[in-house]
C-alpha cells in the first residue's frame, strides 16, 4: 500500500512527465486497436459477402468434375440430376435439426441483347425465396437500383451487374446514399433508366440447340468484382431451367443453424451418399474453387496487416520507451536521494514499477475511451471508399474487437515494464554521488 501511495504522489507531483507518458501510451493504444478493428471489419465484410450476400451458406454440394476441362466444356454432364436432387432434398429434411436452409444454383453463359447492344453474360439462376432467407437481414435487399428478385411480380425477371447494365446503355444517379448503417443497402427502390428493360438471353442447351428467353431487368446489383460485374446476371432458378431446357442444377448451398457443426453434417452426408453417389461431394465454400478468391484476399490482408502492425509496434515501442527512459533519467537525483536514505535497489525498482503500472493503466484507459469515441464517430460518418478490385465503393468501418483491445493493453504494459526496468537498472548501476550530480 505504501508503494501505491508513493507512486500516486510521484505521478501527481511530476505531472508534466506523467502527461507526456500518458499521451504516448494512449496514442499507441489508439493506433493499434483502430487498425486492428479496421482489418477485422474487412475480413468480416469479405466473409459475409461469400456466406450471405452470395448465398453460399456454410457448405456446397456438387460434382467437382464440373470444374475440370471436360466439365467446363460440357457442364450439363456434371450437374445434379433430378433423381439426385430428390435424394439430397430428402436427406436435408432428415437433418432439419442441423439445416437452416438450402439454395440451388444453375449457372449458364450466353449472349444478352436489348435489340441495339449485345454482351456476353455469365448468369446464375437460384431459388429466389430460400436465397433471400440465406442472405439474411443485411443483404435481403441486394439491389443497388430497382428491385430485388423476391420483390418482383414479373415471372421472367432478372437483375444485372452494374457493369453489364452500362454495356447495355443503362444510366442512373448515385448522388444519394444507398448503404445502410449495418453495411447492406437501404430497402428502397432507386430508379435507373435503360434504352429497353426488355432483354433477350440466348444460350446453347445440352442437346446443342439454341434457346432464348425474354426477361425484364427489374434491378441492378453489385457483383463484387469488376470483371464479374461486367458480365453478371441473376434470375430465378425456374427461368434458368427454362432457358437451358433442363431440370438439373449446378450445385446446392446449405446453410446450417450452427456453422460450428459443419464437420458433423459432412460426416452424416458421407455416410449416406459416399457409396450411392460417389461423384457428389460436400465441402465448405473455402475448399471450393469459389473460395480461392477469399483465401487469396485473406493472405494478402494478413501480409498487409502484419507489416503495418509491425510498423505501428516499432513506432509505439520507441515512443513509449523513449518517454519512460527520459522521465526516469531526469529523476536521477531523486533516485540518488532515496538511495542515500537507505532504500534498497529492489525497493527503488519496485517503486518505479508501481508508478509505471499506474501510468500504463491511466494511459490505456484514456486510449480505450479515445478509441471507442473515434470508432463511434468514424462509423457514424459512413465514409465510402474504393477497395482494390471491388466494383463498388464500400463503407469504412471499424469493429470493436475485445481481443484487439486486450492485446494492445498487454503489449503496452509489457513494453512499459521493460523500459522502466532497463532505465531504472541503468540509473541504479551508477554510484549515489553520480545520481545526485546528474544535471
Amino acid at each position: 500500500m505504501v508503494f501505491w501511495k508513493i507512486a500516486y504522489r510521484n505521478v501527481k507531483k511530476n505531472w508534466r512527465h506523467s502527461l507526456s507518458a500518458l499521451l504516448s501510451l494512449s496514442a499507441s493504444f489508439v493506433s493499434l486497436v483502430l487498425f486492428d478493428g479496421y482489418i477485422d471489419n474487412l475480413t468480416q465484410m469479405y466473409e459475409d459477402s461469400f456466406r450471405h450476400r452470395s448465398m453460399l451458406g456454410d457448405l456446397i454440394i456438387e460434382k467437382p468434375e464440373i470444374h475440370t476441362k471436360s466439365g467446363l466444356a460440357e457442364p450439363w454432364k456434371y450437374s445434379l440430376f433430378e433423381h439426385e436432387q430428390v435424394d439430397l432434398e430428402n436427406f436435408l429434411k432428415e437433418q432439419k435439426e442441423l439445416v437452416n436452409n438450402r439454395v440451388r444454383f444453375l449457372n449458364f453463359q450466353g449472349l444478352i441483347t436489348n435489340g441495339n447492344q449485345s454482351a456476353i453474360v455469365l448468369g446464375r439462376g437460384f431459388d429466389v425465396i430460400s436465397g433471400e432467407k440465406v442472405r439474411g437481414q443485411n443483404w435481403s435487399w441486394n439491389a443497388t437500383l430497382g428491385l430485388p428478385l423476391h420483390k418482383s411480380n414479373i415471372e421472367f425477371s432478372a437483375m444485372l451487374g452494374q457493369g453489364l447494365a452500362k454495356k447495355l446503355g443503362c444510366t442512373w444517379d448515385f448522388s444519394h446514399r444507398i448503404h445502410s448503417y449495418t453495411g447492406g443497402y437501404e430497402a428502397k427502390e432507386r430508379s435507373f433508366d435503360c434504352p429497353s428493360k426488355d432483354l433477350q438471353i440466348s444460350v446453347m442447351t445440352s442437346d446443342t440447340q439454341l434457346n432464348a428467353v425474354n426477361v425484364s431487368a427489374v434491378g441492378l446489383m453489385d457483383a463484387g468484382y469488376r470483371d464479374i460485374d461486367d458480365r453478371y446476371l441473376i434470375t430465378s432458378l425456374e427461368t434458368a431451367q427454362t432457358l437451358l431446357n433442363s431440370k438439373n442444377v449446378t450445385m446446392m448451398a446449405v446453410e446450417l443453424k450452427n456453422p460450428n457443426e459443419k464437420n458433423k453434417f459432412i460426416e452424416f452426408f458421407n455416410q449416406k451418399f459416399a457409396t450411392q453417389y460417389p461423384q457428389i461431394k460436400i465441402m465448405t465454400w473455402l475448399e471450393h474453387p469459389i473460395g480461392g478468391t477469399y483465401i487469396k484476399i485473406l493472405d494478402l490482408m494478413s501480409i498487409f496487416r502484419n507489416f503495418v502492425v509491425l510498423v505501428i509496434l516499432i513506432i509505439s515501442t520507441l515512443s513509449v520507451v523513449n518517454t519512460l527512459i527520459k522521465i526516469i533519467k531526469e529523476r536521477s537525483r531523486e533516485i540518488g536521494t532515496i538511495r542515500s536514505l537507505g532504500f534498497k535497489t529492489k525497493q527503488v525498482v519496485k517503486m518505479f514499477m508501481y508508478e509505471t503500472f499506474l501510468l500504463t493503466l491511466c494511459g490505456n484507459f484514456i486510449g480505450i475511451v479515445a478509441s471507442l469515441l473515434l470508432t463511434l464517430i468514424l462509423n457514424s460518418i459512413q465514409i465510402r471508399y474504393k477497395a482494390g478490385l471491388l466494383s463498388e465503393s464500400v463503407l469504412f468501418k471499424i469493429n470493436f474487437t475485445f481481443y484487439g483491445y486486450l492485446n494492445a493493453f498487454s503489449i503496452l504494459v509489457f513494453v512499459s515494464f521493460l523500459a522502466c526496468l532497463y532505465s531504472t537498472r541503468h540509473e541504479l548501476n551508477k554510484k549515489i554521488i553520480e545520481n545526485l550530480d546528474h544535471v
